[in-house]
Protein backbone atom coordinates (compact mmCIF):
# COMPACT_ATOMS: atom_id res chain seq x y z
CA UNK A 1 0.00 0.00 0.00
CA UNK A 2 1.38 3.39 -1.03
CA UNK A 3 1.63 6.26 1.40
CA UNK A 4 0.25 9.65 0.43
CA UNK A 5 3.80 10.93 -0.10
CA UNK A 6 4.68 8.09 -2.48
CA UNK A 7 1.53 8.62 -4.54
CA UNK A 8 2.51 12.19 -5.33
CA UNK A 9 6.25 11.69 -5.84
CA UNK A 10 7.37 12.83 -9.27
CA UNK A 11 9.73 10.40 -11.08
CA UNK A 12 13.03 12.10 -11.84
CA UNK A 13 12.56 11.69 -15.61
CA UNK A 14 9.26 13.56 -15.37
CA UNK A 15 10.94 16.13 -13.15
CA UNK A 16 13.59 16.69 -15.84
CA UNK A 17 10.84 17.28 -18.41
CA UNK A 18 9.15 19.72 -16.03
CA UNK A 19 12.44 21.58 -15.73
CA UNK A 20 12.50 21.74 -19.52
CA UNK A 21 9.26 23.68 -19.14
CA UNK A 22 11.21 26.29 -17.16
CA UNK A 23 13.84 26.36 -19.90
CA UNK A 24 11.17 26.82 -22.57
CA UNK A 25 9.62 29.71 -20.68
CA UNK A 26 13.03 31.39 -20.41
CA UNK A 27 13.46 30.89 -24.17
CA UNK A 28 10.17 32.75 -24.60
CA UNK A 29 11.59 35.57 -22.47
CA UNK A 30 14.71 35.55 -24.66
CA UNK A 31 12.48 35.81 -27.74
CA UNK A 32 10.78 38.86 -26.24
CA UNK A 33 14.17 40.49 -25.68
CA UNK A 34 15.14 39.71 -29.28
CA UNK A 35 11.89 41.27 -30.50
CA UNK A 36 12.53 44.43 -28.48
CA UNK A 37 16.09 44.72 -29.77
CA UNK A 38 14.84 44.26 -33.35
CA UNK A 39 12.16 46.93 -32.84
CA UNK A 40 14.60 49.25 -31.02
CA UNK A 41 12.37 49.05 -27.94
CA UNK A 42 13.92 49.38 -24.51
CA UNK A 43 13.72 46.40 -22.17
CA UNK A 44 14.27 46.15 -18.39
CA UNK A 45 17.88 44.96 -18.12
CA UNK A 46 17.37 43.82 -14.53
CA UNK A 47 14.60 41.41 -15.61
CA UNK A 48 16.77 40.02 -18.38
CA UNK A 49 19.65 39.53 -15.94
CA UNK A 50 17.28 37.56 -13.67
CA UNK A 51 16.32 35.29 -16.58
CA UNK A 52 19.97 34.67 -17.45
CA UNK A 53 20.72 33.94 -13.78
CA UNK A 54 18.00 31.25 -13.76
CA UNK A 55 19.52 29.66 -16.86
CA UNK A 56 22.93 29.69 -15.17
CA UNK A 57 21.94 28.42 -11.72
CA UNK A 58 18.92 26.20 -12.37
CA UNK A 59 19.45 24.89 -15.90
CA UNK A 60 23.22 24.78 -16.37
CA UNK A 61 24.61 24.35 -12.84
CA UNK A 62 21.83 22.02 -11.65
CA UNK A 63 19.65 20.43 -14.36
CA UNK A 64 22.44 19.80 -16.87
CA UNK A 65 24.94 18.73 -14.21
CA UNK A 66 22.46 16.11 -12.99
CA UNK A 67 22.00 14.84 -16.54
CA UNK A 68 25.76 14.64 -17.02
CA UNK A 69 26.40 12.94 -13.72
CA UNK A 70 23.49 10.49 -13.60
CA UNK A 71 21.60 10.19 -16.93
CA UNK A 72 24.24 10.21 -19.66
CA UNK A 73 26.47 7.60 -17.93
CA UNK A 74 23.55 5.12 -17.96
CA UNK A 75 23.46 5.28 -21.76
CA UNK A 76 27.24 5.23 -22.11
CA UNK A 77 27.43 2.16 -19.86
CA UNK A 78 24.85 0.28 -21.95
CA UNK A 79 26.20 1.66 -25.23
CA UNK A 80 22.79 3.11 -26.10
CA UNK A 81 22.22 6.41 -27.92
CA UNK A 82 25.97 7.09 -27.61
CA UNK A 83 26.09 9.54 -30.51
CA UNK A 84 23.07 11.45 -29.21
CA UNK A 85 24.56 11.69 -25.72
CA UNK A 86 27.84 12.98 -27.14
CA UNK A 87 25.99 15.70 -29.04
CA UNK A 88 23.91 16.64 -25.99
CA UNK A 89 27.03 16.96 -23.84
CA UNK A 90 28.70 19.15 -26.46
CA UNK A 91 25.61 21.34 -26.62
CA UNK A 92 25.68 21.77 -22.84
CA UNK A 93 29.22 23.09 -23.21
CA UNK A 94 28.22 25.45 -26.03
CA UNK A 95 25.22 26.66 -24.04
CA UNK A 96 27.41 27.54 -21.07
CA UNK A 97 29.79 29.39 -23.37
CA UNK A 98 26.90 31.46 -24.75
CA UNK A 99 25.58 32.22 -21.26
CA UNK A 100 29.06 33.32 -20.12
CA UNK A 101 29.31 35.63 -23.14
CA UNK A 102 25.84 37.05 -22.45
CA UNK A 103 26.67 37.68 -18.78
CA UNK A 104 29.89 39.44 -19.73
CA UNK A 105 28.15 41.50 -22.41
CA UNK A 106 25.42 42.88 -20.15
CA UNK A 107 27.96 44.06 -17.59
CA UNK A 108 29.08 46.75 -20.04
CA UNK A 109 27.22 49.45 -21.95
CA UNK A 110 24.48 48.00 -24.15
CA UNK A 111 24.95 50.20 -27.19
CA UNK A 112 23.49 49.28 -30.58
CA UNK A 113 26.50 47.15 -31.52
CA UNK A 114 26.39 45.15 -28.28
CA UNK A 115 22.62 44.73 -28.56
CA UNK A 116 23.17 43.23 -32.00
CA UNK A 117 25.74 40.81 -30.57
CA UNK A 118 23.35 39.96 -27.72
CA UNK A 119 20.52 39.28 -30.16
CA UNK A 120 22.74 36.93 -32.16
CA UNK A 121 23.81 35.03 -29.02
CA UNK A 122 20.22 34.60 -27.84
CA UNK A 123 19.13 33.38 -31.28
CA UNK A 124 21.89 30.76 -31.24
CA UNK A 125 20.91 29.67 -27.74
CA UNK A 126 17.23 29.27 -28.65
CA UNK A 127 17.95 27.49 -31.92
CA UNK A 128 20.13 24.93 -30.15
CA UNK A 129 18.05 24.29 -27.05
CA UNK A 130 14.63 23.79 -28.65
CA UNK A 131 15.69 20.62 -30.53
CA UNK A 132 18.08 19.70 -27.68
CA UNK A 133 15.36 19.41 -25.06
CA UNK A 134 12.94 17.83 -27.55
CA UNK A 135 15.42 15.01 -28.25
CA UNK A 136 15.99 14.42 -24.54
CA UNK A 137 12.22 14.32 -23.87
CA UNK A 138 11.36 12.02 -26.77
CA UNK A 139 14.42 9.82 -27.27
CA UNK A 140 16.45 9.75 -24.06
CA UNK A 141 14.35 10.10 -20.92
CA UNK A 142 11.67 7.55 -21.96
CA UNK A 143 14.40 4.88 -22.27
CA UNK A 144 15.96 5.38 -18.84
CA UNK A 145 13.57 3.07 -17.04
CA UNK A 146 14.38 0.18 -19.40
CA UNK A 147 18.11 0.43 -18.63
CA UNK A 148 18.05 0.39 -14.82
CA UNK A 149 16.22 -1.52 -12.11
CA UNK A 150 13.15 -0.13 -10.33
CA UNK A 151 15.25 0.20 -7.18
CA UNK A 152 17.88 2.22 -9.03
CA UNK A 153 15.14 4.35 -10.57
CA UNK A 154 13.66 5.08 -7.14
CA UNK A 155 17.08 5.89 -5.70
CA UNK A 156 17.79 8.32 -8.53
CA UNK A 157 14.41 9.99 -8.03
CA UNK A 158 15.29 10.53 -4.37
CA UNK A 159 18.77 11.77 -5.28
CA UNK A 160 17.37 14.32 -7.73
CA UNK A 161 14.80 15.54 -5.20
CA UNK A 162 17.41 15.86 -2.44
CA UNK A 163 19.76 17.81 -4.71
CA UNK A 164 17.01 20.20 -5.75
CA UNK A 165 16.02 20.85 -2.13
CA UNK A 166 19.65 21.30 -1.09
CA UNK A 167 20.31 23.90 -3.77
CA UNK A 168 16.96 25.70 -4.01
CA UNK A 169 15.06 24.88 -0.81
CA UNK A 170 12.10 22.60 -0.09
CA UNK A 171 9.93 24.42 -2.64
CA UNK A 172 12.79 24.74 -5.12
CA UNK A 173 10.90 24.23 -8.36
CA UNK A 174 7.95 26.39 -7.30
CA UNK A 175 10.34 29.16 -6.23
CA UNK A 176 12.04 29.16 -9.64
CA UNK A 177 8.67 28.99 -11.41
CA UNK A 178 7.42 32.03 -9.45
CA UNK A 179 10.51 34.01 -10.49
CA UNK A 180 9.89 33.13 -14.14
CA UNK A 181 6.21 34.08 -13.87
CA UNK A 182 7.13 37.44 -12.34
CA UNK A 183 9.48 38.19 -15.27
CA UNK A 184 6.81 37.15 -17.77
CA UNK A 185 4.27 39.46 -16.12
CA UNK A 186 6.65 42.42 -16.17
CA UNK A 187 7.38 41.83 -19.86
CA UNK A 188 3.68 41.38 -20.69
CA UNK A 189 4.01 37.78 -21.91
CA UNK A 190 2.42 35.88 -19.01
CA UNK A 191 -1.14 35.62 -20.32
CA UNK A 192 -1.31 32.35 -22.28
CA UNK A 193 -4.36 33.49 -24.27
CA UNK A 194 -2.32 36.15 -26.05
CA UNK A 195 -0.48 33.43 -27.96
CA UNK A 196 -3.65 31.96 -29.42
CA UNK A 197 -3.86 32.91 -33.13
CA UNK A 198 -6.82 35.02 -34.14
CA UNK A 199 -8.47 34.59 -37.52
CA UNK A 200 -10.91 36.87 -39.27
CA UNK A 201 -14.35 35.27 -39.63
Amino acid sequence: MHTKKEEFEIPFTEDLMREHGILNRILLIYEEIIKRITNSTEFPLELFEQAVAIIKSFIEDYHEKMEEEYIFPIFEKHKKEVRLVKTLKNQHTKGREITAQVQKLIQGPLDQKNKSVLKNLLQKFIRMYRPHEAREDTELFPLVRSLITEQEFKMLSEKFEDSEHELFGKTGFQTILKKVEDIEKELGIFNLEQFTPKFKE
